[in-house]
């Protein structure tokens, strides 16, 4: 319903005109329009639903202008439609519902395709994503009551509406098997609310269930928690690290770890990353370099595959019906060149050529 109600109002250009700019504000502020629902990108969604719930008494009111004023039959009727179809209390008890919900998974959405985003700040991330997930599953009443607010914004009544149930004629040995319950709020808790808000917790747990476990195991390597274990914790730790990666990190691994602690006492270092670059600058890798190898494995390990996707994307841009002949080697490094491109921006362009044409200039010149 929320992209038919945004393909209604995008395919007329006066229809959009007439929901985008308010009648008395028109020549001076712009309204919040709706937006498209798309299917591979959560941020999208929310904005979308958002928007909807946002402008939907606009969205009735530029609806039922239609409907009255409007010359053109097939315009009406699908106005028709599209106002019996949002004017009911069902439509903005669920509207109410997703919103909140698609607004807790945007806040992690966006940050997860970012390229420098570690791996246990995306587990910190989306372990607040289920906590607020959680306290969403206690709150219908508050939903319910800012469904409520809305309906009587519009005049919609706040109570649901109740179908005349039809029965199929039963013969002698038949069962009574096509009952169905009237839908009440008890009802709507059950069978919509609390299934929608387990679903989504569920999924949240059981997908990221890896990279929660990943980020534990690289957890006692972050300075902050590093200065707060003991030896003892230390030694533990790193001895299970050690036998996941045994064939990187040797044995000495604990005692360069205890070593390190009284070296960073005093520092501000916060982060893995920010160990890795002190171990570096300060010349340290010979004295600690089982811990550098586990700082640059953590750091190497992808959180999301949207470097992969982009990547994808990139070709497509790439190999375009200009470049069809392109044999396999140019196109790779076509591909290096423009999906790392902020090192490609600091090379000399200038430089290399002259450097290639010295290297492959001839001795004698053909010219005199």
């Amino acid at each position: 319903m929320v992209q038919a109600i945004f393909n209604f109002f995008s395919s007329s250009g006066p229809r959009w005109a007439l929901l985008a700019f308010k009648s008395d504000i028109s020549n001076k502020i712009r309204a919040k329009v709706l937006k498209k629902v798309c299917p591979t990108r959560w941020e999208a969604r929310h904005d979308a639903v958002f928007a909807l719930k946002t402008r939907f008494v606009d969205v009735l009111k530029v609806l039922t202008q239609i409907v009255l004023t409007s010359s053109k039959t097939n315009e009406k009727n699908l106005a028709v439609g599209l106002k019996k179809q949002i004017e009911n209390r069902e439509f903005v008890l669920i509207l109410c519902l997703w919103e909140p919900i698609l607004r807790a998974l945007q806040g992690i959405s966006k940050p997860l395709q970012n390229v420098n985003i570690t791996l246990d700040q995306a587990s910190n991330m989306l372990r607040n994503a289920v906590q607020t997930t959680q306290k969403l599953r206690n709150s219908f009443e508050d939903i319910l009551k800012n469904a409520n607010e809305l309906c009587l914004k519009w005049g919609i009544s706040t109570s649901f509406f109740n179908k005349r149930n039809i029965f199929a004629k039963k013969h002698y040995d038949e069962l009574d098997g096509d009952y169905r319950l009237n839908v009440t709020e008890e009802n709507f808790k059950v069978n919509i609310f609390l299934p929608t808000i387990d679903t989504v917790l569920s999924q949240l747990i059981s997908r990221f269930e890896g990279t929660h476990d990943v980020a534990d195991s690289f957890g006692f390597l972050t300075p902050t928690t590093l200065l707060k274990l003991n030896d003892s914790d230390i030694i533990k730790s790193s001895y299970d690290f050690v036998l996941k990666y045994e064939n990187d990190i040797t044995s000495d691994f604990a005692r360069q770890l205890i070593a390190l602690k009284t070296v960073i006492i005093n520092s501000e270092i916060k982060t893995i990353k920010d160990l890795a670059q002190f171990i570096i600058s300060n010349s340290l890798p010979s004295s600690f370099p089982d811990i550098l190898s586990a700082c640059i494995i953590f750091m190497c390990i992808p959180v999301t595959v949207a470097s992969a996707e982009r990547s994808f994307s990139k070709l497509k841009l790439i190999k375009n019906y200009l470049r069809n002949t392109c044999n396999q080697d140019r196109l790779s490094g076509l591909a290096v060149l423009n999906i790392e491109r902020e090192q490609t921006i600091n090379i000399a362009i200038e430089k290399i050529i002259n450097d290639f044409a010295n290297a492959k200039s001839r001795r004698k010149n053909f010219l005199i």
